[in-house]
């Protein structure tokens, strides 16, 4: 039976963040492979300050104590791939110009939307809000927590910008114009990287507001985010902003056959973010289906995330992402890294969020059974030590 010792349940509306105690049946810290069971979890201040076994960690007075002793304790979800920020199809217009660097997101993020609601129930507690993918630079996203924040939106911001989105292959082509063809579309690209170098190096991005965006992943404040799809593109993107440029990018979607260059992508390291499309049954031969994590694993490659874009995929189906490719064929690892500690670290975040450490954010997901397992329900969802989300006040998801 899953009870709740003291305190009676917060509503997400009212919830304080309080000096906590959480015990789990077994708690995932993800920093590591460590499984830690009869795990104890202790919040201060809207961060972690210990995980360990609860008879290795004292119950402190004074605290607000939940148990849920049958229960699984994981870092919350980070998804990198999401145009949800506005809870609708609503969004900016990036439709104006090949290449937007100046715009932002930030501007229409409305906190603790409908589809952030959902994604909360679904164990999300970050989400890279991003514009979309109709050219080829659309402007900066931004990192948002899932909690409520309405009268206050800059409680919810974790960091602006949280990427920069980048468009090639497919969306961003155009017929009768440059960027009609890739030769155009990488050439304006490349013209856009080495100009965004000279604005860092001479330190005029005060004077440059319309590239300060891009100038800024010159001194890996964030990363580029380039949706990209097919073998080509995919590797046109590694080529780029990271053989050349050295730029932290992580290649977002590397769907339909894009794992048919996994191996030569493999050697240089990349960041992949794979999804929404989990498998392939066209390019690879003999018409068999073939999950796109596991052929990026099986290739070599270990820095892989999933994703959803949504709402292509709705928000509070991410956790299941990491499911389908674990059921494709992927390792367990990976699949459990892909929801939270690698996606954290590809965004240049880990030192906030990701995994279950001392000294960061306590987002935490409490689950009735293991990450991964589609038929056991998110019961508790912290996020900076607040619960943004209680099973006990009605399932969402």
């Amino acid at each position: 039976m899953i009870t709740l010792l003291l305190g009676l349940a917060c509503t997400p509306q009212t919830a304080p963040a309080a000096d906590t105690v959480i015990d789990v049946g077994v708690a995932m810290p993800m920093s590591n492979r460590e499984v830690i069971h009869n795990a104890r979890i202790l919040v201060r201040d809207g961060k972690i300050v210990r995980v360990g076994r609860r008879q290795d960690v004292p119950l402190p007075a004074n605290y607000q104590h939940y148990s849920y002793p049958d229960a699984f304790a994981f870092p919350g979800a980070v998804d990198l791939h999401s145009h949800s920020q506005t809870g609708t199809w609503e969004d900016i217009n990036d439709m104006v110009h090949p290449d937007n660097p100046e715009l932002r997101v930030l501007d229409t993020v409305r906190p603790w939307n409908p589809m952030y609601r959902d994604a909360s129930a679904g164990g999300v507690t970050t989400v890279n809000a991003i514009p979309g993918s109709g050219t080829n630079l659309s402007g900066a996203g931004v990192l948002v927590k899932l909690m409520p924040a309405e009268d206050d939106i800059d409680r919810a911001i974790l960091r602006h910008p949280g990427s920069v989105k980048v468009a090639q292959g497919y969306n961003p082509e155009r017929s009768g114009d440059l960027g009609g063809t890739r030769m155009g579309m990488w050439w304006m690209l490349r013209w856009y990287l080495a100009r965004a170098r000279e604005v860092s190096e001479a330190d005029t991005l005060e004077q440059n507001p319309d590239l300060a965006h891009i100038a800024q992943i010159e001194r890996r404040h964030h990363p580029y985010l380039v949706h990209t799809a097919g073998a080509r593109d995919t590797y046109g993107t590694v080529r780029m902003f990271l053989l050349e440029a050295g730029l932290p990018v992580v290649v977002s979607h590397a769907s339909f056959h894009g794992y048919l260059a996994g191996e030569a992508i493999a050697k240089t390291g990349a960041s992949l973010n794979v999804g929404p499309r989990n498998f392939d049954a066209t390019f690879n031969g003999m018409g068999q289906v073939r999950g796109l994590v596991e052929a990026y694993e099986s290739s070599g490659n270990t820095d892989i995330s999933v994703q959803t874009d949504a709402p292509v995929v709705p928000p509070e189906e991410f956790i299941y992402q990491a499911t389908l490719a674990e059921r494709h064929g992927c390792t367990t690892w990976t699949a459990l890294a892909s929801i939270n500690a690698v996606p954290a670290r590809q965004i240049l975040a880990e030192d906030r969020i990701g995994t279950l450490q001392p000294g960061l954010d306590a987002d935490i997901v409490i689950k009735a059974g293991q990450p991964l397992d589609p038929r056991s329900p998110v019961l508790l969802v912290f996020v900076n030590g607040e619960v943004v989300y209680d099973i006990q006040d009605g399932q969402r998801y």
